[in-house]
């Protein structure tokens, strides 16, 4: 699906890629704390401490890193935990693949909402795959069946809405856990692709309704520093030191714009970040000494002197421009349903027909580039994903896009 963005890809349908305006990537735009580069150069012009920072930290990372985590979900969010819930790894992609490991086994079934983010499924596959007895020599060839994954659909395309009632959502919820026990609900709030946050009434049934079955929430908050409702849900405020079955993943990419500064963690119980030292003791060792060592001197500093809280909300209020223009342009344009952003860096467009091959369509004919949204859920199958994350700082480009894509869509539709 993100070949489509691959520049070999762009440059074979004639088009020169520094005309095409793309909606298709899953990252942010925004600039990184200046005073976080700071510290990068500190340490690297100082040779004892760049010295220190090419040693091997500990399995679940040095204990300032994990302290100065816990201590700004608590600032932040009000999440009561310690150093001992912390987990820091290479990724929240690695992490994720790891704590897939560590909770379930290759017969157990995984529940995941319709439409969640599209890494979930490949990872389940190779997490969860029993390769060695499920192995067919029959004509020499290998049979790898996928993990065993159920889906709740939550988005309702006749209406375009998320959760549109959340009762009957509960309600499929609990006829899935009486049928299948799933050993775990995986889902993220807010969420990649619709950038909606999941409703409170819902997650209180989906902790309650794990706990009852002996089973594990694991909600991934990639983004949950990109908000834009006035109140958020109680549950970003909770911790798995109160609730035993509770698993968060979290990421530096999208918060400090650390795509490529690799840097991801996971809040659980105390039981879980012991079973998750031994699994990384043999996936990946140990996370990056470096960037754990930056981290915790900007935390330290930037919880102390509040300016962590003014950057987030800075870049918040420029997101939340950003997908205002989106909804606006598209509204103007396009003529499409769409769903109004709560978070995160994304909305859902409705194409009204199969929007793969349309996809395709608009880049060779525009050079506006979106992802189709069969990818996240069956349930999106004549949507797309519309991403702004990129483009924060450049709104104009978000209309300009927006416009030709309208545009060649009406102009489709007048033959």
């Amino acid at each position: 699906m993100m070949k489509l963005a691959d520049e070999r890809n762009i440059r074979k349908m004639g088009l020169d890629p520094r005309d095409v305006i793309s909606f298709g990537g899953g990252w942010v735009g925004h600039h990184a704390p200046d005073r976080l580069r700071e510290i990068y150069a500190d340490i690297c012009l100082d040779r004892e401490k760049f010295h220190r920072a090419g040693g091997y930290p500990p399995i679940p990372g040095i204990p300032e890193c994990r302290r100065a985590l816990a201590h700004m979900d608590e600032f932040l969010f009000g999440v009561k935990a310690s150093e001992a819930n912390i987990h820091v790894g290479a990724s929240s992609t690695e992490l994720t693949y790891d704590l897939l490991r560590v909770l379930a086994d290759p017969h157990d079934n995984i529940l995941l909402l319709d439409p969640t983010y599209v890494n979930y499924h490949g990872q389940l596959v190779l997490a969860l795959t029993d390769w060695t007895g499920n192995q067919s020599c029959n004509n020499g060839k290998s049979h790898v069946p996928d993990a065993r994954i159920i889906h709740l659909r939550v988005f309702d395309p006749v209406l375009w809405e998320y959760f549109p009632d959340v009762d009957h959502a509960i309600t499929e919820l609990e006829r899935i856990f009486k049928i299948y026990r799933p050993k775990v609900m995986m889902l993220a709030s807010p969420d990649n692709p619709t950038g909606q946050i999941i409703p409170q009434k819902f997650m209180e049934a989906a902790l309650e309704i794990c706990q009852n079955n002996g089973s594990y929430l694991v909600i991934d908050y990639a983004y949950k520093w990109q908000y834009f409702v006035e109140t958020l849900p109680d549950y970003f405020s909770w911790s798995p030191e109160e609730y035993e079955n509770l698993v968060l993943i979290y990421s530096a990419s999208k918060w400090s714009r650390a795509l490529g500064r690799r840097l991801g963690w996971i809040c659980a119980p105390r039981k879980i970040v012991e079973a998750m030292e031994t699994m990384l003791a043999y996936s990946i060792l140990c996370g990056d000494h470096f960037h754990q060592l930056a981290m915790a001197i900007y935390l330290e500093e930037s919880i102390a002197d509040r300016s962590l809280k003014a950057y987030v909300d800075m870049w918040n209020k420029r997101y939340k421009n950003a997908a205002k223009v989106t909804v606006e342009t598209i509204d103007e344009y396009c003529g499409c349903r769409r769903l109004v952003p709560q978070g995160a860096l994304y909305t859902v467009m409705d194409l009204g027909d199969t929007a793969e091959p349309l996809v395709h369509e608009i880049l060779k004919n525009t050079g506006v580039l979106f992802i189709p949204g069969i990818g996240f859920g069956k349930s999106l199958i004549n949507g797309v994903r519309v991403s702004y994350g990129p483009l924060v700082e450049t709104p104009e480009k978000i209309r300009e896009g927006l416009q030709r894509a309208g545009e060649y869509l009406n102009s489709r539709k007048k033959k």
